[in-house]
């Protein structure tokens, strides 16, 4: 259940907190108040699409929190699977948005968009006018039957999905172009050469760049033994060598060092320098000891440095990629054994899938026909609570010749609203204002035992006015009795049903801003607000008197449900 609702710098919200009951949640408000910028933070906080733009001007980022009650098991185990659990039974969800980026956090940790969309399309249905025009699509009128019977059916597509992804796997391979056997030969053949090619050359990562640096330092060791040479000389053996002069300068300076205590510092500096010059002289000297232009192993660097090269250039841009690249032809190669040495194997496998996905199919269908009626049974009462007076209705389930990922039937609603009227397609015949209803009718007719909780409802009251608008009104009380319901409507019907009733409202605050705001109404301020929707520019006492009427007329009504 839908607990609690914080925004802050959200559009025309400074801030604002929400808390929600259990049973039937109504929103109402003059039109422009800001009902569609409640709906829009929830929207948000679903995991929904955000810009700079929801950020109240002024504000550096806008954020929404929801609280959730976790009551049921199910809902439990969900979140476990995400590694989610709840703390004193609730999870909080936010979302603080900024000028680029968004961050969403689960009970404090940062979690992504994708999680918080996966995890609240568990704990709650959102139905909005985009929502109801699904209802036209008929590829998803198999997702309500299926939803409808969905503790028989479960299990069964569960198996038959499986079934139905080896099903896939072993057509494909079947089916493959390189399943005609001198195709396969010849693939066979390349792919063992190039195998051969790379494994023979042992490449290691790492390899080429020490290849390149070795070569680089013999195919200039000559320039490198000459300059070294000509430091040795420098340093040492030639006459006024560089070690000779400073020495010398050094033996001066001691000679006369006894005269004046400064002269240290001077005699320090070329011992030091004397020091620094034997260290060169070591370090040139065991350099051109150790190193030495061997014609042969110049020779083999050359040759391993272009075998690499050809094949960097034959299989990829890196030895990484090369050896990647063998491993991929491996997996082929033994894909296309497999084919040719099993094919028979695979062959009576794909049969024997294939007969399991027909006995699955047949009995999914069986169990969607048996379901079916009753789900017809069922909506067409609440279609007429609904007052679709004489109204027909019919699923209509096709067995196809292909298999899908549900089975290989094809379900499509058929309506008929009107008596004498022939039925036809739902997207042939509903209107706007009718789809909204035939929603909930379906909604009704499929949330008894559902998992999901919560339901928000907008624009469930388009197109409607009077006796239909009392009939949408119970149907919404019968449905709240076994689950959270939030909606916004502009109708005194269906708002005096309330269980909690929020007034939403618009005004201009001591700082020149326009504001949106909400109110929990007790009982006398509901019948205000009821006053209000009937039109009433003041509390006439007919107009109250109609509003109590209105509110104990559905008193009674939910107190007989």
């Amino acid at each position: 259940m839908l607990s609690t609702l914080h925004v802050k710098n959200f559009a025309l919200i400074d801030e604002m907190f929400v808390d929600f009951s259990d049973g039937l949640n109504i929103l109402t408000g003059e039109t422009g108040a800001g009902k569609s910028i409640i709906l829009g933070s929830l929207n948000l906080a679903f995991g929904g699409k955000a810009d700079k733009d929801s950020i109240r001007e002024g504000s550096e980022f806008a954020l929404v929190e929801i609280t959730f009650k976790i009551e049921s098991d199910f809902e439990r185990e969900v979140l476990k699977e995400y590694d989610i659990y709840p703390e004193d039974g609730e999870i909080l969800i936010q979302r603080k948005i900024l000028p680029a980026k968004s961050v969403f956090k689960i009970n404090g940790e940062t979690v992504t968009a994708t999680v918080v969309k996966e995890i609240t399309n568990y704990l709650i249905d959102v139905y909005g006018q985009h929502d109801y025009q699904f209802l036209l699509k008929p590829q998803k009128h198999i997702e309500i039957i299926d939803s409808f019977a969905e503790k028989e059916l479960s299990p069964l597509l569960d198996i038959y999905k499986k079934e139905y992804e080896r099903y896939n796997e072993l057509k494909k391979i079947l089916e493959a172009p390189e399943s005609d056997e001198a195709a396969v030969e010849r693939e066979v053949s390349l792919l063992k050469y190039q195998i051969n090619e790379i494994e023979a050359a042992s490449l290691k990562e790492g390899e080429e760049e020490e290849i390149a640096s070795k070569l680089k330092v013999m195919e200039n060791y000559e320039k490198i033994e000459e300059s070294l040479s000509f430091v040795k000389d420098a340093v040492y053996e030639k006459d006024a060598s560089a070690s000779e002069l400073i020495d010398a300068s050094l033996r001066e300076v001691v000679s006369v060092s006894s005269y004046d205590e400064k002269l240290s510092v001077i005699s320090d500096s070329l011992s030091d320098i004397s020091a620094l010059l034997s260290d060169v002289l070591r370090n040139v000297s065991d350099y051109l000891e150790d190193s030495s232009l061997n014609p042969e192993e110049l020779m083999n660097l050359r040759e391993r440095y272009e075998l690499i090269n050809d094949l960097e250039r034959k299989y990829g841009r890196t030895i990484e990629e090369v050896n990647s690249f063998c491993d991929k032809k491996k997996k082929e190669l033994e894909k296309l054994l497999l084919l040719t040495e099993k094919k028979e194997e695979l062959i009576a496998e794909f049969e024997s899938v294939k007969n399991k996905l027909i006995k699955l199919s047949s009995d999914i269908h069986d169990v969607r026909m048996k379901y079916s009626d009753s789900f017809e049974n069922k909506l067409k009462k609440n279609l007429c609570d609904l007052n679709f007076n004489q109204c027909e209705f019919k699923v209509n389930i096709d067995e196809n010749d292909e298999y899908f990922k549900n089975g290989r039937d094809k379900v499509e609603f058929l309506i008929s609203t009107n008596p004498g009227e022939s039925l036809r397609p739902l997207s042939n015949v509903a209107s706007g204002g009718e789809l909204s209803r035939i929603m909930l009718s379906i909604k009704t007719t499929c949330a008894f035992g559902n998992d999901n909780e919560t339901f928000i409802f907008d624009e469930i009251d388009a197109g409607i006015s009077g006796v239909t608008a009392w009939k949408v009104a119970e149907k919404l009380a019968v449905l709240s009795k076994s689950h959270q319901v939030i909606l916004i409507t502009h109708l005194q019907q269906i708002a005096s049903m309330a269980d909690t009733h929020f007034e939403i409202q618009k005004y201009v605050g001591s700082d020149g801003r326009t504001h949106t705001g909400i109110e929990k109404l007790d009982r006398e301020n509901q019948i205000k607000e009821l006053v209000r929707m009937l039109g009433g520019d003041e509390m006439s006492e007919a107009f109250v008197k109609n509003a109590e009427e209105l509110k104990k007329r559905a008193d009674e009504f939910k107190a007989g449900i």
